[in-house]
């Protein structure tokens, strides 16, 4: 991240292009994903740039509801660096200011929270993307959460277990979009 600009810990800034699409411009989403066989050849497999709704097999809702979604996965990506991650990385002088900082800061709002932000930049240069990969590691887990929620609901349908053993050999094969597709197929 750049430490001349003072950010807030934006879930939008660690989101790949497609979900900063989604949270910006709802409305021009369509409410289901393209057709695989249409875009299977320029379509990325990537987890980074497949969109969190469509992973989730999200076809409604509001850009409020959309939004609102994004801030709370934002705070769960930020509580997870404050518990685990920033002592770790700072030093017990800088950790020490970085916890008086952050007593001053309780209950903060996002936008209140970037004298926080800008602090941790100027000691962890790789601050943006250690936050991406936080971010791509909850977008993962929410994706195999859905894997795990279909199983059980669908325990006793057997096609419908083969798609999601399918599922999960995708995932391992780093093949998300593919993944996704399939689960929004059964849903």
């Amino acid at each position: 991240m750049n430490t001349d600009t003072a950010q807030t810990p934006n879930l939008q800034d660690q989101l790949p292009p497609q979900d900063q699409a989604a949270q910006q411009d709802q409305a021009s989403m369509p409410a289901q994903a393209p057709e695989p066989a249409a875009n299977a050849s320029s379509q990325s497999e990537r987890l980074e740039d497949q969109n969190v709704f469509f992973m989730l097999g999200v076809k409604d809702g509001t850009n409020e509801q959309r939004e609102e979604f994004l801030d709370e996965l934002q705070q769960v990506i930020w509580q997870d660096f404050l518990d685990y991650d920033v002592k770790l990385l700072l030093t017990q002088e800088e950790y020490q200011e970085f916890e008086n900082l952050l007593k001053k800061q309780a209950g903060a709002s996002l936008e209140q929270q970037e004298e926080l932000v800008v602090y941790l930049e100027k000691l962890i240069p790789e601050l943006e993307e250690i936050m991406l990969e936080k971010a791509l590691e909850l977008k993962a887990d929410l994706f195999r959460e859905r894997i795990t929620g279909m199983r059980e609901y669908y325990a006793n349908q057997a096609d419908i277990m083969q798609k999601l053993q399918r599922a999960e050999e995708l995932i391992t094969q780093e093949r998300w979009y593919s993944a996704a597709v399939l689960l929004n197929e059964i849903d």
